[in-house]
């Protein structure tokens, strides 16, 4: 049996309050459609975003840093821990990375998203997510609104212990996650709502070493399982640009679940 606590806490590294309160969730006995659907879950929540519309942050050049943070319901983890365990919960899980966006000519718009490799003996966890933005409209023709194209990808690496029965069992996560849309948005000044839609495709592999009862012996008797799963997003936000300071709001529905996602950050 998975005790899935070192894995959610890995998603919820920026929520100090959690690490208090994370129960010792337990996993057990899943199939391939339940591994299919918790990569979906985690995948909602590791997908990249810089909160961010359509336009570049300069007619030239911009910078912008900053945190971006949320949650993400979790129904399908929440059945498989319940499954586990009666009265367990885990409808909801958190997210937050640091962020860094560059505008270069061209119309070119760069971001990254960070958590550095954090973590203990009995736990490590990092995550990277790499976009790339065009806005075909600061480029080539003028419209009412910004239109632009961004592609990101996403790698999330966990490692945890635990003991089961008096057992030493170490696992291994990876989520990576693609992401491919288009978005729209409007400047107002101070506000510039936005909208996107894209194509999102996730990869999870969970494997480990020692003896735990982790898979349905029908989906494999074996120590690891990988599975790919795959979704439209569609997306709504907006920034207020406050003279240096941008503040963010965005929801983006993927998965058959949804994400809230806030953000702060400065821009020059």
């Amino acid at each position: 049996m998975l005790r899935f606590r070192y894995l959610i806490v890995a998603f919820t590294t920026a929520s100090l309050g959690f690490w208090a309160n994370a129960q010792d969730l337990k996993i057990e006995d899943i199939d391939k459609s339940q591994f299919k659907n918790l990569i979906g879950d985690f995948s909602a929540n590791s997908l990249h975003t810089s909160v961010q519309g359509a336009a570049p942050l300069g007619d030239i050049w911009g910078f912008e840093v900053g945190l971006v943070g949320g949650l993400t319901q979790t129904p399908e983890l929440d059945k498989i821990v319940k499954q586990a365990e009666a009265g367990a919960s885990a409808d909801q899980i958190y997210h937050a990375e640091l962020l860094g966006v560059l505008s270069v000519p061209f119309a070119l718009t760069g971001e990254i998203g960070l958590i550095p490799k954090l973590g203990g003996d009995d736990f490590k966890f990092s995550a990277m997510s790499l976009a790339l933005k065009f806005t075909p409209t600061e480029l080539f023709f003028e419209l009412p609104v910004d239109i632009a194209v961004k592609a990101a990808l996403t790698k999330v690496e966990a490692e945890f212990h635990q003991e089961e029965n008096g057992n030493p069992v170490d696992y291994d996560f990876t989520n990576d996650v693609t992401h491919i849309g288009v978005f729209v948005s409007k400047n107002f000044v101070v506000l510039e709502p936005y909208a996107g839609v894209g194509l999102v495709n996730a990869k999870g592999d969970l494997s480990f070493s020692g003896t735990a009862l982790v898979f349905d012996p029908t989906y494999t008797v074996g120590t690891s399982a990988s599975e790919k799963t795959s979704s439209t997003a569609f997306i709504l936000g907006t920034e207020a640009k406050l003279l240096l300071l941008k503040l963010g709001l965005e929801y983006t529905h993927v998965f058959d679940t949804s994400r809230f996602t806030g953000k702060i950050s400065f821009y020059f």
